[in-house]
């Protein structure tokens, strides 16, 4: 474990629980667990779908509101995917999809994001009026207190001869206003940042003590009992690797197989570095790291370039059990693959087919690459609308038109997804981290060759081999396989991936691998998946 091939789902692309859950159906089935399964994915991840924000911000020029990572009630859904009628029945909603899920062998993802919360939180506005009831009390009169780094973490002041102070949960400014952080084209001013070096904030947030249960433990035990097995923890180079360590073990206290995987997208390199410090023990007693994978910047390679196998790839290994999970996009890129693709080769003969060999290469090495992987909803048919997180920015239309105006067509690459999701399984490689071996250019530079180990974390010993041949430029048509080269790989005990060589003709990637279990043979692929009773209902 755990192997993840992961389908992320943008709530608004799906919408109301009642939609896709599947309660409501006469035979209990969910669409959308059928979907992820016919495309030979394991496990689905959602992005937040709490209460969110009504704070309105400038995001890249334009006025925005509701983002899936700014919260203001952890513990309820949103009025966008509530069925309606009240809490209690949206939990009905969430354990019945569970169960479908978990009958169907999938793991679902909760997003658990532990650097902020909504401004608009009650956490925040209390802490307003007790700063403000401070300030008008004393007039002023007040001493910051600053924590180690210099950062502001509280106030002390005299009140009556007895020296009175108190620690803040959010990080604020000297003038006592909420620090705003993020890029200039997207300031996070709809959100308040936790205060990590204050130690109310690690109190009341991560450690508790004998009075309260910490807030984001109670966050955790909400997700389990809706029925989430694992989480995805947004932003997780930003958390102190302590506070990791204590979430973790309260959530393996309840449930000691749950999967976690760390957002580690970020040119802070050294605060990834950082969460190697996050251990936690393992059933024998010995140290491990306290995330099971990380998350991998597959998007930002151009192949040609050695940082993500020399760097990357080390650098989420050594904090992660399992090592990386690549992702061809993600919801935080500038563009999807297809809509950079469309935008590069539009002009180009055959463009759709094009565009849909570069998502399916994107996508071989992102799901070959690492322990685990994850792709959008929607890249299936190669979706070029970015799935971005404000309100108002994805609908169930936009899945609905992708589906009914591309199926059947050079844009869908189902087939090919599955094919590709169905080696991964086959392989037998789930206990496994990844070891770049080779990454060179071949063929006069037409080709890129990967090569990948793939070692079991507990014995060490070699499982399994996959090489890649990338066409870097499939706008201008195949490349031909050499017969040197194919005797090659094959000399080193490799096979092709379609099970021969019945082509040479290297389109977008040629996969080869050592041979498959017997008793892990891959299945027969469909054409397309299987038709669905129903799907993201659009008005």
């Amino acid at each position: 474990m755990p192997g993840h091939r992961i389908y992320y789902v943008p709530p608004r692309m799906v919408g109301c629980v009642a939609d896709w859950s599947g309660r409501d159906q006469k035979d209990g089935a969910s669409w959308l667990v059928d979907q992820v399964k016919d495309l030979g994915f394991n496990a689905i991840w959602f992005s937040p779908m709490g209460e969110l924000t009504g704070v309105e911000k400038i995001s890249h020029g334009e006025k925005r509101a509701g983002s899936y990572y700014a919260v203001r009630n952890h513990f309820k859904l949103d009025d966008e995917f509530s069925a309606g009628k009240g809490d209690a029945e949206d939990l009905a909603h969430l354990r019945h999809f569970a169960a479908k899920a978990k009958e169907a062998g999938v793991h679902l993802y909760a997003d658990l994001v532990c650097n902020h919360v909504a401004a608009d939180h009650p956490l925040v506005a209390a802490e307003d009026k007790m700063i403000a009831d401070i300030v008008q009390k004393t007039g002023g009169e007040l001493d910051h207190i600053r924590g180690s780094k210099g950062k502001l973490i509280g106030l002390r002041w005299s009140e009556d001869g007895v020296d009175q102070e108190v620690y803040f949960k959010f990080r604020r400014k000297d003038d006592f206003t909420l620090q705003i952080g993020g890029p200039a084209e997207d300031p996070w001013s709809d959100v308040a940042h936790i205060n990590y070096s204050s130690p109310e904030a690690k109190r009341f947030f991560i450690f508790g003590d004998a009075q309260e249960e910490a807030y984001f433990k109670k966050v955790i035990d909400w997700s389990l009992g809706a029925g989430f097995t694992d989480f995805r923890c947004d932003a997780a180079y930003l958390i102190p690797p302590d506070c990791w360590e204590e979430l973790i073990n309260h959530a393996h206290a309840k449930k000691p197989d749950a999967v976690f995987m760390a957002e580690t997208l970020t040119t802070e390199v050294e605060k990834v570095d950082r969460m190697e410090k996050a251990k936690i023990k393992d059933a024998q007693g010995n140290a491990r790291p306290a995330f099971d994978l990380g998350m991998l910047g597959i998007y930002w390679w151009n192949f040609r370039d050695d940082w993500l196998p020399k760097s990357e790839v080390p650098r989420v290994t050594r904090m992660s059990k399992f090592g990386g999970a690549g992702s061809p996009d993600n919801h935080d890129t500038d563009s999807t693959i297809a809509g950079s693709a469309r935008k590069a080769f539009n002009h180009a003969a055959h463009v759709d087919a094009v565009v849909a060999d570069v998502s399916v290469r994107d996508y071989a090495v992102a799901v070959l690459s690492g322990n685990s992987s994850y792709m959008q909803m929607g890249y299936e048919f190669c979706n070029e609308k970015q799935n971005h997180v404000f309100k108002g920015q994805v609908s169930p239309q936009d899945f609905k038109k992708l589906e009914s105006g591309r199926a059947g067509g050079a844009l869908d690459i189902r087939a090919r997804i599955r094919a590709l999701n169905d080696l991964h399984a086959n392989l037998g490689i789930e206990n496994c981290r990844v070891d770049f071996k080779e990454h060179v250019t071949l063929e006069d530079g037409k080709l890129i060759g990967l090569s990948f180990d793939y070692i079991d974390v507990d014995s060490g010993k070699k499982t399994a081999q996959v090489s890649l041949l990338l066409n870097r430029q499939p706008e201008k048509g195949p490349v031909v396989l050499s017969a040197g080269l194919a005797n090659q790989l094959q000399s080193a005990g490799l096979q092709a991936a379609d099970g021969g060589l019945k082509s040479k003709d290297i389109k977008d990637i040629m996969v080869f691998h050592t041979p498959l279990p017997v008793r892990l043979a891959a299945q027969p692929v469909p054409p397309q998946a299987r038709a669905r009773k129903t799907g993201p209902k659009v008005p």
